[in-house]
């Protein structure tokens, strides 16, 4: 009775075994080409989509000659591009260039030519969101021009070009847009979607030996549902980020309330928020921005910064913010009509019964909401010196 309870237990383990298949679906690295980036384009009525394929043979250290490139000076990826009537058309067509299966599962960044995203995004999306292989948190980026060219840029400082537009997003805004974000907004009542935009640059003037392009991210692009309808220049582009309460520790440069100059600003902590209001069918909406300041560089020849001068700095400060965040507000208000600081969705989460009322005339109303700025940054630091180094006292002018 005893060597029949044994074997029960040893029984029961062999029979799971018939259920085990084991590895039968494994893929091995050697077959598998990692795609890191891709950057899609529309050429007339045909996709361009252009693959940043990691090459794990080559990638040494960051910093070598060649895009990013390895120890032995070639390119650690390599691009593989190409056209088909549809988004997908173009992998089917580049998986018969390649011996290795195109694995996207590990994409990062996205890139979107100015003119797909002008003529829509809308079917691409289907096919990234659809795809289970397709990251979420994967960032979109519209570039100026061809998305490839970026792409392709030797942007040395990191191993692939793709990975140094990540680095810059997270280094612009604290919470880049991601695919989800993005989606959401096209899909959303009361906000329209925005972008970062890259660029292609030189790292050194023009002439100058080992020249090697890079790139930049200078502004925003700016939609109405899926189809992108402008970009906006960096400085009022910034300004909008701050207004969002999105900045990534930024820097404001004011002119000195009296002398000549200018003074360097840096906000931390900041954020702000929405606070709309509906009187009698008008709309307005209230934006707060608080911030910590601190001094981190005079070149003017302003004052002691003592009381008095330091409440005149804090003037200047919260003027210049209320100055820029208007403009960039108006901007996307009057030129473009796209509600990107997501207006109407701050009525709709807190006055839902006015939302109610105006959701369906909100893209005639927008344009004449009224915005108000209100600042609020207290300067808590203005380093070891007070006065501007290198003048005298008779050179340095006070309140």
């Amino acid at each position: 009775m005893v060597f029949i309870c044994k074997r029960r237990p040893i029984a029961i383990m062999l029979l799971c075994t018939v259920f085990l298949s084991g590895c039968w679906d494994r893929k091995e690295i050697n077959d598998i080409a990692f795609v890191i980036g891709i950057a899609i384009d529309k050429e007339g009525d045909d996709y361009r989509s252009s693959l940043q394929i990691a090459l794990p043979g080559q990638s040494g250290a960051s910093g070598s000659t060649g895009g990013g490139g390895g120890t032995t000076g070639d390119k650690s990826w390599f691009m593989l591009s190409n056209t088909a009537k549809t988004l997908r058309g173009t992998t089917i067509e580049g998986q018969k260039a390649l011996s290795r299966t195109i694995y996207y599962a590990h994409r990062r960044t996205l890139l979107i030519g100015e003119e797909l995203a002008r003529d829509g995004v809308a079917p691409m999306l289907d096919l990234l969101t659809r795809y289970p292989m397709n990251r979420f948190s994967a960032l979109p980026i519209v570039t100026r021009g061809r998305a490839y060219k970026v792409m392709d840029t030797d942007a040395q400082i990191e191993k692939f070009p793709s990975e140094m537009v990540r680095e810059l997003c997270f280094l612009n805004m604290r919470k880049p847009r991601s695919l989800k974000t993005f989606t959401d907004a096209i899909l959303s009542e009361g906000v329209d979607p925005f972008l970062p935009v890259a660029s292609v640059v030189e790292n050194v003037p023009k002439g100058w030996k080992d020249s090697k392009t890079n790139i930049k991210l200078d502004g925003l692009a700016v939609f109405k549902k899926d189809k992108l309808v402008g970009m906006i220049d960096k400085a009022p582009a910034d300004a909008l980020i701050l207004a969002m309460g999105e900045a990534n520790a930024p820097e404001v440069m004011i002119k000195a309330p009296r002398g000549d100059g200018d003074l360097f600003i840096k906000l931390n902590e900041s954020f702000s928020s929405l606070f709309p209001r509906v009187v009698n069918g008008k709309v307005s909406v209230t934006i707060r921005f608080f911030a910590k300041g601190v001094l981190v560089d005079n070149e003017s020849d302003y004052g002691n910064l003592r009381d008095n001068e330091m409440k005149s700095l804090n003037d200047a400060i919260h003027q210049k913010l209320k100055d820029d965040m208007e403009e960039g507000i108006g901007l996307v208000q009057q030129k473009y009509h796209a509600d990107i600081l997501g207006m109407g969705r701050s009525i709709h989460q807190n006055l839902p019964k006015e939302w109610h009322k105006i959701r369906n005339r909100w893209d005639d109303i927008y344009p004449d909401v009224e915005v108000v700025v209100e600042p609020h940054v207290m300067i808590a630091n203005v380093g070891v010196v007070n006065k501007p180094i290198g003048l005298s006292e008779e050179e340095i002018v006070h309140d």
